[in-house]
């Protein structure tokens, strides 16, 4: 919609034109007046009122900037000059058509109410000039009859009426037809300030496009009602602009999961530096002030999160470098296996530092390690500024990627320390085996020089037991469990039958002092053998005197297991019996 500023500078060209008219309608009129004066010899009247009506006019143009003060002037003016013609006339009807001539010159006015004042001159000059010169005629007032106002004798009410009924019908049909005009003109004005602001906004249009096209979706578009070109181009520009931010987001991602694929691949066999590097790549990629990466441990200490790489770090609270699961935000994330992500971050949970000191950041991403089956751990990002949806699922993204490698990493790793502990245990294995050789040389060697004893041991068993030498083996609790045919055959025995016999029975009751086994164990002490002269009751009743001894046997704990009696009988001769020690 056209402001009334905007019509009024059409109305202004129009009233400049306009003007231009009535200035030299008057100017004719003022010609006339003089033309007149040679005739009547009114030139008094002719240049005098013609004069003050130019000065009138001009003078109101140059004080006044209004349009419509100059067009209210100019009317009256017209009616001046009209009842100046009339007197240099002396009054003839005809000079009333001047008027009709600057109603049609005020029409190019476009003013209905420029009129007016002509009107209003008009009607107040007849009536009272009509009624001065009624009165001469009534009084028979010479000077009253000759104003000149009219030819006739005087002018009654009603061709008073008629002559004014017609200029006012005149006057009207002006008016309506500069209405009309003035309409017209404002129509147009629109029309045109329409068609103006068509084109700047199309040239606007024109230069946003280019804008666009030159690739700078950032332009402004300031709407107008009807443009719809340019909602078309805002929601292209629009529509560009979200497939450029989601190319640039897009391209983000992709480039820095690349990135961080190189470096996994350069790292990818040392858990620890892989951390690292990793972590100090996302804190520099997303221009984040720290990070850290806590990975899943389990081992004979349990199973915890333990910090394995970190850039820019100070954390107060974990100076351990190790967190339980569920504890804190960190072992929270692991144990409910869901993104955190805070703006609100607890009061003394982590401050990030700097030369000029340290604060709190204001938003802090933790986030899971983790694959679809598996979660290895959690990664911890704080910035002083919010991330982007787009910055949180490429973390996501890269956690996925990383949860992968991880598990690699921590399978490469065990499988590294097995394949180490493999290559000591084979190589302990061949030092056993050749230990074991060595061993088995000696073991060789071994058996068979006690082979070789043995032989000697039993070639000299078997001498000693077909000699009258005799032995008998006691256990613990006074059991014999072993003897010679010497000793049996002593006694009038079978071999097999001493077997299983207490001590008790065999000793003589004379022997008091060694009555019971008991009594035996007391009196004999290892390396303390019990020498003499003792007494066995043979299975005849017999009583068989011994020359011999009792020994204690011990384990090889040198705890003791056994005794032995050694002994022969007294009716074989000492000689004998010493030989037979002897051997």
């Amino acid at each position: 919609m056209a402001t009334k500023k905007e019509i009024r500078q059409f109305f202004n060209e129009v009233h400049g034109k306009s003007n231009r008219i009535i200035e030299k309608v008057l100017f004719g009129y003022f010609a006339f007046g003089i033309l007149l004066s040679f005739f009547y010899d009114t030139w008094i009247v002719g240049i005098g009122v013609g004069s003050l009506c130019l000065i009138l006019y001009f003078g109101t143009k140059a004080i006044f900037k209004e349009n419509y003060i100059l067009q209210y002037v100019g009317s009256l003016v017209f009616g001046i000059f009209m009842a100046q013609f009339i007197y240099q006339m002396h009054g003839l009807f005809e000079m009333h058509f001047t008027a009709f001539i600057a109603i049609i010159a005020m029409i190019t006015y476009q003013n209905k109410w420029a009129f007016l004042p002509q009107l209003l001159f008009v009607v107040v000059h007849h009536s009272a000039f009509a009624y001065i010169q009624y009165l001469g005629v009534v009084n028979e007032n010479i000077a009253y009859q000759q104003i000149y106002f009219t030819q006739l004798e005087f002018m009654d009410f009603q061709t008073f009426l008629f002559h004014a009924g017609l200029y006012a019908f005149g006057v009207i049909l002006a008016a309506i037809y500069a209405h009309n005009l003035a309409q017209h003109t404002i129509s147009n004005a629109e029309n045109i300030l329409k068609l103006r602001a068509s084109d700047a906004i199309t040239s606007k249009n024109i230069e946003i496009a280019n804008e666009i096209a030159n690739g700078n979706l950032e332009t402004e578009i300031e709407l107008r009602e009807g443009d719809l070109l340019g909602a078309a181009l805002m929601e292209m520009r629009n529509s560009l602009k979200e497939s450029s931010e989601r190319e640039k987001e897009e391209r983000f991602i992709n480039l820095g999961i690349a990135e961080l694929s190189e470096i996994i691949r350069a790292h990818d066999n040392d858990l620890d530096e892989l951390s690292y590097q990793v972590i100090s790549y996302l804190v520099k990629y997303l221009k984040a002030n720290q990070g850290a990466i806590f990975i899943h441990t389990e081992n004979e200490d349990g199973e915890y999160l333990e910090l394995k790489g970190c850039y820019a770090y100070n954390r107060k609270k974990f100076l351990n470098k190790k967190i339980e699961i569920g504890e804190g935000l960190v072992g929270q994330c692991f144990l409910e296996r869901e993104p955190t992500l805070l703006k609100e971050i607890p009061e003394g949970y982590l401050n990030i530092t700097s030369g000029l000191g340290e604060a709190s950041p204001r938003f802090l991403a933790v986030l899971p390690i983790k694959t679809d089956q598996i979660i290895e751990g959690v990664i911890e990002i704080a910035t002083f500024k919010d991330f982007e949806q787009f910055q949180i699922d490429f973390l996501i993204k890269v956690c996925e990627s990383i949860a992968s490698v991880i598990a690699s990493a921590k399978v490469n790793s065990k499988t590294k320390m097995l394949f180490e502990k493999s290559q000591e245990q084979t190589e302990m294995l061949r030092s056993q085996d050749e230990e074991m050789r060595q061993n088995m040389e000696e073991l060789s060697a071994t058996q068979e020089e006690m082979q070789r004893k043995s032989k000697e041991f039993e070639s000299r068993f078997q001498a000693l037991n077909e000699s009258n030498l005799g032995f008998v083996e006691f256990d613990m609790s006074g059991k014999i469990i072993n003897t010679n045919t010497a000793f049996a055959r002593m006694l009038s025995f079978a071999p097999d039958d001493l077997l299983g016999q207490k001590y008790s029975s065999l000793i003589s009751t004379s022997e008091k002092d060694l009555d019971t086994f008991q009594a035996l164990i007391r009196n004999v002490r290892p390396g303390e053998p019990l020498h003499g002269r003792f007494e066995k009751i043979a299975s005849t009743g017999k009583i068989i005197a011994f020359q011999g001894s009792y020994s204690m046997i011990t384990d090889v704990n040198g705890e003791p297991s056994g005794i032995l009696h050694v002994g022969i009988p007294l009716s074989t001769t000492v000689e004998k019996s010493a030989e037979l020690v002897a051997e």
